[in-house]
């Protein structure tokens, strides 16, 4: 029996975008994250006495501003040498052979797969052959599997690769290839990289995405880590997610449905925040809270949004000070009759409120929209709305949201002027 950790997309030392316009983000945690999540994926071989590590591409984000990222690297794996424990590694779209031009040697208990060709690595001791390829350049759009040979007899198989498979959402479609050609080898498992979210794709053979083992914005939110295989007799016999991430983002969803007073609302958030913070077993969190439902108090929430945002940074601060940093708050609640009784009646302020809730969502709708984001692009620094981040104007689902919730906004504050007392 023995045992060894399959990761990918560590992407050590990540440059942080969008995130210098947030006063309060918490920016050495993020910053240093990566570092520390790869140190804890190190100890946890250790602890676990693992045979040997695999890394499915994207160690690095992209070439080195200098050599403490590498060195860092060296370090680390250095720490493995005296438990006899070896890294495979391939590289991926981020860390591509032709991009890493200040890369250093590979400390000795490393091995990189070569890009130009599938290689094969016989571990005579263990009964096992890894096979692996690295990408040589940024963009591959070949099916590498067609290259990678049969299974050898009599060991334990594993297929390396850094690959889209199929395609996933919100990942490019590097090295594509189907889950058959990859049965079709006869490996035990497939070891991938790339998909930045845990995904067992399937167990026969099995065939595991592990994803990032810390999570870098909004969009890669909850437990991120590696996986821990458990091999015997030449057949898996456990996989295992093990969390290695030290800042953890979350996407915190908040059903204010039936409220019928804001300190309800309060209430309702408070156990929100504190259920994501018992998940999170210690960890610092960076929090998306958006808050759904029908309400009561619709109108109230919407009039006013920094209020709404401050009393849930005030919430959250009391539950867990320094530990938790509120990135935005979404307000998605919708109104329980008062909305619907005015907008019936045949008045100034129903005229107005109709025409506002009958614009449509699709910016593509609204005339001079363009024209507006065009304006707006000139007045914020492009690394704050730029793509990947959180208020990227090229993306549709942005656009969308800043209609959306301007809406809202102006029908709650009209609700408040001209019905609420």
């Amino acid at each position: 029996m023995f045992k060894f950790i399959h990761a990918a997309d560590i992407h050590l030392d990540s440059p942080l975008r969008g995130l210098s316009r947030y006063d309060a983000a918490p920016m050495d945690a993020i910053r240093g994250a990566s570092r520390r999540a790869f140190e804890n994926l190190i100890q946890r071989a250790i602890d676990e006495n693992v045979a040997f590590i695999l890394l499915a591409g994207d160690i690095y984000d992209s070439d080195w501003k200098d050599y403490s990222t590498g060195i860092f690297l060296s370090q680390q794996i250095g720490k493995l040498k005296a438990h006899n424990i070896h890294v495979y590694a391939v590289l991926g779209n981020h860390d591509a052979a032709n991009k890493m031009t200040k890369a250093l040697d590979s400390p000795s208990n490393m091995t990189i797969f070569a890009h130009r060709k599938v290689e094969k690595i016989h571990l005579a001791d263990l009964g096992v052959v890894i096979h692996g390829r690295s990408f040589g350049t940024q963009h591959v759009y070949d099916n590498l599997v067609t290259d990678f040979s049969p299974a050898s007899k009599d060991l334990f198989n594993i297929g390396l690769l850094h690959t889209s498979l199929e395609g996933r959402d919100g990942h490019a479609p590097y090295a594509p290839c189907s889950v058959d050609e990859m049965r079709s080898k006869g490996y035990h498992y497939w070891a991938l990289g790339h998909v930045h979210q845990y995904e067992l794709v399937a167990q026969a053979p099995w065939i595991v995405f592990p994803g990032c083992i810390q999570g870098r914005h909004v969009r890669e939110t909850g437990a991120k880590g590696c996986v821990l295989v458990s091999v015997s007799e030449g057949e898996v016999r456990s996989v295992e997610p093990v969390a290695l991430d030290v800042l953890r983002w979350v996407l915190c969803r908040v059903d204010v449905t039936d409220t019928a007073t804001l300190r309800e609302v309060w209430e309702c958030i408070r156990q929100a925040i504190a259920r994501e913070l018992a998940a999170a077993d210690g960890r610092i969190i960076a929090m998306r809270i958006r808050i759904e439902g029908a309400s009561h108090v619709a109108t109230a929430l919407a009039a006013d949004p920094e209020h709404l945002a401050q009393q849930c940074k005030a919430i959250g601060a009391e539950l867990a000070g320094d530990d938790l940093w509120i990135e935005r708050v979404e307000n998605a609640v919708t109104g329980k009759r008062d909305l619907d009784a005015v907008l019936a009646d045949d008045n100034p302020l129903a005229n107005l409120l109709n025409a506002i809730v009958a614009t449509s969502h699709h910016p593509a709708d609204i005339a001079d929209f363009p024209d507006i984001i065009a304006e707006l692009r000139q007045k914020i620094p492009h690394e704050a709305v730029g793509s990947g981040t959180t208020l990227d104007l090229d993306a549709p689902e942005t656009l969308q949201r800043i209609v959306q919730e301007a809406k809202q906004m102006l029908v709650g504050k009209l609700l408040s002027v001209g019905v609420e007392p």
